[in-house]
C-alpha cells in the first residue's frame, strides 16, 4: 500500500509531528522500516511513554498508556474540534477514518475494507454474533474459558433467534494442557448443526494461548461438504495476542476476528475493530447504522454515531508506532520478557505458576499464586513495593503481571526479588 498524495497532504494539513506517522508499507516489508532506527534501543521506546516513573508497570493489559505520537494526535485533533468543530469533522472525517482504516490493514495483513471501526472488543463480539446469519435448529459452540462478553452475547442471540449455545471445557489441567488437546476437544464438540465456533486467542484467565490457525484447519475440513448456510464460522476474540504476536490475521485461518485497541496496541481508550474475512463476510450483516458507508463491508459494519472522534481518529497513530518498533521485535522483546517472568516464579517453592512456559501456549500474560496469600493480597503487597499487578477477574482468581515494551530485564529482575520476599 503506497504512501499516498491524499496521506501525504493530510499529515502536512494537520501538522503532524515529525516521526509520528510511518507511511503505509507493504505487509511483506512491515519490519523494515527506515523509521526504525529511532527505536532501536527499548529505552528510546519507553522514552515515549508517560509512565510515572517511580513505579514498575507490569498490568499494561488492561489499559495502555499512550505514547507520545499518539497523545499528539490525540491532542491535535480535539484542539481541531474545538476551535472549530464543524468545519473539522466535515473537512477531515472521511480522510482521518480511512488513515486508521488504511494503517490498520497495513499492520494485519488485509485489506482496508475488510475493517470496521468499534469502541471495544465487547462491541465488535456483540455486533458480530448479533449480526449473524443463523436458524433455530442450529447451535454456536463455545468453551468454558471464553470471555463473559462473548458467552453473553451468544446467550442474547440464542434467546432472539432459538439457536442453541453449547458450552464445552477446552482442556483438562492448565498443568497439562497442550495444542493437541484443544484442538481435538474443540473439533470434537463440533455437530451437525453448528454454525458457530468461537474461541479466545489469548486467555486473560490464565495467559493461555490458543492454537487458531490449527483449529482453522480443522475446521475448513469439515466444511467442505457444507452448504454456504450451514458453514461452521469460526469467530476469535483476539484482544490479547493483538500487540504481542505477529501474524497476520489472514494466517490465523478464522472468519471473524475481534478486538479492542486500548490495550497491548496503545491506541486510545475506547477503540476497537472487526475484521472479516472476505469469503464469510455475508454471514454478518450490520446491528448499528453507520457513517462511512460505501467502503465496503467493514465501512457499513462500521458502526455511526458521534462518538470521541479524536480517539478513534488516534488510531493510526497507534498501528503506525507498532510498525516503527516492528512487529516481529515487539514479539521477540515480549515473549523474552514474559520467559524471564516464567522462569524466575518456576524456581519459588512458594509460587504456583499457571500460565505455561512454551511459548507456542502462552503470550505475554503471566498468572500466579503465592501460598498463603490471596491474589489481592500479592498485588496490594507489590503495589506497596511500586509494582503495579493486577488480578484475574474471574470466580477462580489469580494474582497477573503483563510486560510491556516498555519493561526492561532489570525490572523483571525486581518484580521476581519482591516475589520471592513473599514466602
Amino acid at each position: 500500500m503506497a504512501w499516498t498524495r491524499r496521506n501525504f497532504l493530510l499529515t502536512a494539513g494537520l501538522g503532524t509531528a515529525a516521526g509520528t506517522l510511518v507511511p503505509s508499507q507493504a505487509a511483506g516489508n512491515a519490519n523494515t522500516s527506515p523509521h526504525q532506527q529511532e527505536f532501536k534501543d527499548w529505552r528510546a521506546v519507553r522514552r515515549h511513554f508517560n509512565l510515572d516513573p517511580r513505579y514498575i508497570h507490569m498490568a499494561g493489559l488492561l489499559l495502555a498508556s499512550h505514547p507520545a505520537p499518539v497523545q499528539t494526535a490525540i491532542d491535535r485533533h480535539r484542539q481541531g474540534l474545538d476551535e472549530n468543530p464543524t468545519h473539522y469533522l466535515y473537512d477531515h472525517r472521511q480522510d482521518l477514518v480511512a488513515e486508521v482504516r488504511d494503517n490498520a490493514a497495513d499492520y494485519l495483513g488485509v485489506q482496508s475494507e475488510d475493517i470496521a471501526l468499534t469502541d471495544s472488543t465487547t462491541m465488535g463480539t456483540a455486533l458480530v454474533i448479533n449480526g449473524l446469519s443463523i436458524q433455530p435448529d442450529q447451535e454456536m459452540l463455545t468453551t468454558t474459558f471464553d470471555y463473559y462478553s462473548t458467552h453473553t452475547s451468544l446467550k442474547y442471540k440464542a434467546a432472539r433467534t432459538g439457536a442453541m449455545v453449547k458450552e464445552i471445557p477446552l482442556y483438562r489441567d492448565i498443568q497439562t494442557v497442550t495444542e493437541d488437546e484443544m484442538v481435538e476437544t474443540l473439533i470434537k464438540g463440533v455437530g451437525s448443526k453448528t454454525r458457530l465456533v468461537t474461541a479466545t486467542w489469548v486467555h486473560s484467565s490464565t495467559g493461555l494461548k490458543v492454537p487458531i490457525a490449527k483449529i482453522a484447519d480443522q475446521l475448513q475440513e469439515l466444511n467442505q461438504n457444507r452448504s454456504d448456510e450451514d458453514r461452521i464460522l469460526f469467530f476469535v476474540d483476539g484482544v490479547h495476542g493483538l500487540g504481542v504476536e505477529d501474524d497476520a490475521l489472514p494466517t490465523l485461518g478464522c472468519d471473524f476476528f475481534v478486538a479492542g485497541t486500548h490495550k497491548w496496541m496503545f491506541a486510545p481508550r475506547g477503540s476497537g475493530f472487526i475484521w472479516g474475512k472476505p469469503a464469510t463476510q455475508d454471514a454478518v450483516t450490520p446491528t448499528i447504522p453507520t457513517f462511512t458507508g460505501g467502503a465496503g463491508w467493514g465501512g457499513w459494519m462500521t458502526p455511526g454515531g458521534f462518538k470521541s472522534f479524536e480517539h478513534q481518529w488516534a488510531m493510526a497513530q497507534a498501528f503506525a508506532f507498532h510498525q516503527q518498533m516492528g512487529k516481529k521485535r515487539v514479539t521477540q522483546r515480549l515473549h523474552s520478557l514474559s520467559r524471564q517472568l516464567k522462569k524466575g516464579l518456576s524456581n519459588m517453592r512458594h509460587v504456583k505458576l499457571y500460565t505455561p512456559m512454551e511459548d507456542d501456549l502462552s503470550a505475554a500474560i503471566v498468572c500466579f499464586d503465592v501460598k498463603g496469600l490471596t491474589p489481592k493480597a500479592v498485588v496490594a503487597k507489590l503495589k506497596a513495593n511500586n509494582i503495579i499487578a493486577s488480578t484475574t477477574p474471574y470466580e477462580v482468581s489469580y494474582a497477573r503481571l503483563t510486560p510491556g515494551v516498555y519493561n526492561t530485564p532489570d525490572e523483571i529482575d525486581r518484580v521476581l526479588k519482591q516475589i520471592r520476599e513473599l514466602a
